[in-house]
């Protein structure tokens, strides 16, 4: 796999996911308890053996300093791993950066996506072929479906697909989805190839995808025992149960305090949940602190970026109610978002003592005890823009 570049670009699909993906690419979601969606494909990638790995992002954030956790590769001419921001839509850029990369086969998919593909099994499948180039629909639960698809290819190949657009003027929000296109035209050979996907289109999904992970154990050893897949979120320390803490069936990540109840739930890192406080059927993601006496119930709190003061803890979710046990509940403002009761807290919220957040609601990123002022009760199905 030494000769081989991966290329993951970001879908053209309009996603439901609110505040998960406000001010992030899906590549930096927080996923399955301490990972991010960017850490499948650079596990994937380094599994393989590939030598390069490019990562097309179509969002300004921290995609590129997480990344060079893995490294540092800043220095390098053309790293093992470089995040491009940008240039997806442009074919002279990508004839460029292929000619930079230079190696004599290409894997190019969709990768914001989490998903566990065996590319140097791929790859033997493709040299078998003979071929010049092969579509493979990606297999997953039974189902083999070209809305995911990965592209294997020849350099010389793929640079005759991209030097015909450039010379026809040809243009596409994606110029990978317009490569493929282009050799699809052409009659290219396709095959299906077996992988572990989890495709997310709304939070609901989202939350669905990571509770049945939680509960399948060949699905918790392939992830949580893979020794190549990583996680480069910051952590403290290990995680620590207080006297009377009480946890069942959840996964706890690395800096989590634990003081209260948790059942059923993923615990991303740097969570801290205070005395009395009950977190079941739901997922926090990282650096939240859960208050005392806190009640919350088939929800997600979003991850909180904010810096805490110095020599001081920030609760941020206090003494509070948030989701409910009844099922089938659908969000009147973001139905295609939030449906099944899931209820969604926002990046870096506040939520003060006497809230009550209801089943498939939304609270947006930001809002703070000013915010409830006049409105400490937002009930199932409601939200808080």
């Amino acid at each position: 796999m030494e000769d081989v570049t991966i290329i993951s670009y970001p879908s053209t699909e309009q996603y439901q996911l609110l505040s998960l993906t406000e001010g992030r690419s899906r590549y930096m979601l927080p996923f399955c308890g301490k990972f991010r969606v960017v850490d499948f494909i650079l596990g994937n990638a380094t599994q393989s053996g590939a030598r390069r790995t490019i990562i097309y992002s179509d969002v300004e954030d921290d995609l590129a300093a997480y990344v060079n956790r893995y490294g540092p590769f800043e220095d390098e001419k053309f790293p093992p791993v470089k995040v491009l921001t940008g240039g997806f839509s442009d074919a002279r850029f990508t004839y460029n950066l292929i000619m930079d990369s230079n190696t004599s086969f290409y894997i190019i998919y969709n990768g914001d996506n989490p998903s566990l593909i065996d590319f140097a099994k791929l790859m033997q499948r493709f040299r078998k072929s003979r071929a010049h180039s092969v579509l493979y629909k990606l297999k997953f639960n039974g189902k083999a479906t070209m809305a995911h698809r990965v592209l294997v290819v020849r350099q010389r190949v793929l640079l005759d697909v991209i030097d015909r657009a450039i010379k026809d003027r040809s243009s596409s929000p994606s110029v990978f989805e317009m490569i493929i296109n282009n050799l699809i035209n052409k009659g290219i050979r396709k095959d299906t190839f077996p992988i572990y996907c989890w495709p997310i289109h709304s939070v609901a999904e989202y939350y669905r995808h990571n509770m049945e992970i939680l509960q399948n154990k060949e699905m918790v050893d392939e992830i949580f025992y893979n020794s190549l897949l990583e996680s480069k979120i910051k952590f403290y320390g290990y995680a620590s149960l207080g006297g009377n803490a009480n946890v069942k069936g959840s996964f706890i990540s690395d800096g989590c305090e634990i003081h209260g109840v948790v059942e059923n739930s993923i615990l991303f890192p740097g969570v801290h949940v205070g005395e009395k406080a009950v977190i079941r059927d739901s997922i926090v993601l990282p650096y939240n602190r859960i208050g005392e006496g806190a009640r919350i119930t088939r929800s997600i709190i979003d991850e909180r970026t904010e810096e805490e003061p110095e020599n001081q803890v920030w609760v941020n979710i206090g003494r509070c109610r948030i989701g409910t046990d009844t099922r089938q509940l659908k969000s009147s403002t973001y139905p295609r978002a939030l449906y099944n009761s899931v209820t969604l807290i926002g990046k870096n919220c506040t939520l003060p003592e006497g809230v009550n957040v209801g089943g498939a609601s939304y609270v947006a990123s930001g809002k703070t005890e000013i915010d409830f002022q006049k409105k400490k009760y937002i009930y199932d199905g409601l939200s808080l823009d």
